[in-house]
């Protein structure tokens, strides 16, 4: 439960970072939006220019007449690498094609550009070639029946049946292949109806006649995903790449293993995830990453929630190769990546850090949890270093940071728990807004980091009505609360100098908050160990509300004399919390002994105000000489 809300602190802190990196994008755009609009006449002859010069060495003129003809822009760019057109030139010819020279006056006109949801891009998909493809889906079932009534007819035998299907499968792979080179979405549907083949008919020989073995079931469906995985490599199709890990994904549970073998099953994914990281390297599609990721989850979920228990201590070595191979993957993808688009990658990220923690966390010996968390949690922030020394980009830094702070709260939740385990979040809470205020410089991202006290401030709750308070003052309570007022008010005093230099006044807000609730762990301390330690209630209360009313006057007559609203306000409000506790709560609780020295007490202080901080009043009389 404690790491839960460490986790949900730690989610907040980066949507919060995210959404500013984000508002930031945007007024930088809009600023260099307007800062174009005086050059409008040279930038628009200018991509006139380029475009003229490019018409003269690359197949415009084709693409134009071709569209114009009905073509998808798969079989046009299809055609030209056919023809011996390197695959960059086609690209670019496509994109002097869709993008006419346009006045930025009129780029503001436009309405804004929104993404499409997933029933408009699967609208789009079966759109393009959609007689084909719902062709192949009727091929595939009337097949499925003409081996149905061949079977029930004993027109062919068991042997028979599965060859033929076999067969079948490698003839469609076969011409996927051939129309691929000509017409890559045709091509492409091909190749994986007949991997699909393949696969339900290995499927068909293991369940029913239990021809193969598991092994060897596993090994012929892979090498039809790999020739599918192949054909997308050479033919930079990212559709093609995902439903080969698709369908290499999907072929274990095709085998029907009597006794699974967990090691076996493990090794197959490890192998399925390198050659993913190899058609990555080749492509450059950065989504299969995080494809291949979610594929390695879902057969370690029953692992993780201990549905299985075979071999869990040599799968863990297992979780720790997959975890580094998509760690280096990842982290090579962002120093490589030359466009802002690395969202993907983040996602990537985060997953891979939540799942090594959860294998470490299930599997692990309990002994061991809080070491290798310890020594993941570096390599995940010495990633976060490099990454933001070579890129100079803060959003991979912020995620795996968070993932660092994420496994280093998972590892304190293992050695510690209660009291002891509030103290440590705070402190590492604290440290972490001041390491992140020593390595960016940014009062904004540091001040927001201690969003991560969330997680102590809610756990802290339990020592207000602890126990403890009715044996004495010095107890494991008392230094939570201490901890926590001194952490708070400390790190607010820290970023008071930066807050004020700050033009922002979001900053100063922040710091203002950061002081108030120090100020309010403080009262509460206060509160509670006098009326744990002196013996009289009544003298407790009196004590606290006269040091309350002090404070809060202190604070109102500073802010008037020197213009500072906040600090009125603040003095202002502890001042009425004062006089409203004693004529609600403590008119009618306290002794009258008790009642009468405190409200007398407190109505001096507020009266003595009278006589402090008013400017002497020269009054010119009349002169009588």
């Amino acid at each position: 439960m404690n790491f839960i809300i460490i986790a949900i602190g730690i989610v907040l802190f980066i949507m919060i970072l995210n959404l500013r990196s984000r508002v930031q994008k945007i007024e930088q755009a809009q600023r260099g939006l307007a800062s174009s609009s005086s050059g409008v006449s040279s930038e628009s002859s200018a991509l006139e220019d380029e475009k003229e010069k490019a018409s003269m060495n690359l197949p415009i003129d084709y693409i134009k007449g071709q569209m114009e003809r009905g073509t998808s822009p798969e079989e046009i760019r299809s055609s030209l690498i056919a023809n011996g057109w390197a695959l960059p030139d086609v690209d670019e010819s496509f994109r002097l094609v869709d993008s006419p020279s346009v006045l930025p006056s009129q780029v503001l006109s436009e309405p804004e550009q929104f993404e499409p949801d997933p029933f408009a891009k699967f609208f789009a998909w079966f759109k393009e070639d959609w007689l084909l493809k719902l062709g192949a889906l009727l091929l595939l079932i009337g097949f499925g029946w003409l081996t149905t009534y061949a079977f029930l007819n004993n027109w062919i035998g068991p042997m028979g049946r599965i060859s033929l299907g076999l067969v079948a499968g490698t003839l469609f792979i076969l011409l996927g292949w051939w129309r691929i080179r000509k017409y890559l979405h045709q091509g492409g549907i091909f190749l994986v109806l007949g991997s699909t083949t393949v696969l339900l008919t290995i499927f068909a020989a293991r369940e029913i006649y239990g021809f193969f073995t598991p092994t060897s079931a596993l090994l012929v469906m892979f090498l039809s995903t790999a020739f599918v995985a192949l054909a997308s490599v050479k033919y930079n199709s990212r559709t093609l790449s995902l439903a080969s890990l698709a369908l290499a994904g999907i072929a274990p549970i095709l085998t029907n293993a009597p006794n699974p073998d967990y090691l076996g099953l493990f090794f197959y994914l490890f192998i399925v995830v390198l050659g993913t990281i190899w058609v990555v390297v080749l492509t450059g599609s950065r989504e299969l990453t995080a494809a291949a990721l979610l594929l390695v989850t879902l057969y370690s979920l029953p692992h993780i929630l201990s549905l299985v228990s075979t071999d869990r201590g040599v799968l863990l070595i297992f979780a720790y190769a997959f975890a580094t191979v998509f760690f280096l993957t990842n982290t090579i993808s962002i120093l490589k990546s030359k466009d802002n688009n690395i969202t993907t990658d983040l996602v990537t990220a985060v997953g891979n850090g939540l799942f090594l923690l959860a294998w470490i966390m299930k599997v692990a010996p309990t002994e061991w949890q809080s070491l290798i968390i310890s020594a993941w949690m570096i390599v995940f922030l010495v990633g976060a270093f490099l990454v933001f020394r070579a890129t100079r980009r803060r959003e991979p830094l912020y995620i795996y940071a968070g993932v660092g702070v994420a496994m280093l709260a998972a590892a304190t939740s293992v050695e510690l728990e209660g009291a002891a385990l509030t103290i440590a979040y705070t402190i590492e809470s604290g440290l972490v807004s001041l390491l992140a205020y020593s390595i960016l410089h940014d009062i904004k991202i540091a001040e927001r980091s201690t969003l991560l006290l969330i997680g102590p401030v809610a756990l802290s709750f339990l020592s207000f009505n602890s126990k403890a308070w009715q044996s004495g003052v010095i107890h494991k309570d008392f230094f939570v609360l201490l901890v926590l007022s001194v952490t708070i008010f400390g790190l607010g005093l820290f970023f008071l100098r930066q807050a004020r230099e700050s033009q922002d006044n979001e900053d100063r807000q922040y710091n203002s908050i950061l002081l108030v609730a120090g100020s309010i762990y403080s009262y509460v301390l206060l509160w509670l160990s006098l009326r744990a330690g002196l013996p009289n209630d009544n003298t407790a209360v009196m004590i606290s509300l006269v040091v309350f009313t002090i404070i809060g006057l202190a604070s109102y007559l500073y802010g008037v004399a020197n213009e500072k609203n906040g600090l009125r306000l603040y003095g202002a409000i502890l001042v009425g919390f004062v006089v409203g506790r004693l004529l609600l709560i403590d008119v009618w609780k306290m002794e009258m002994s008790g009642r009468i020295v405190t409200f007398f007490l407190v109505g001096a202080l507020l009266m003595s105000t009278a006589f402090l901080g008013k400017k002497k009043t020269i009054l010119n009389l009349p002169n009588n000489n």
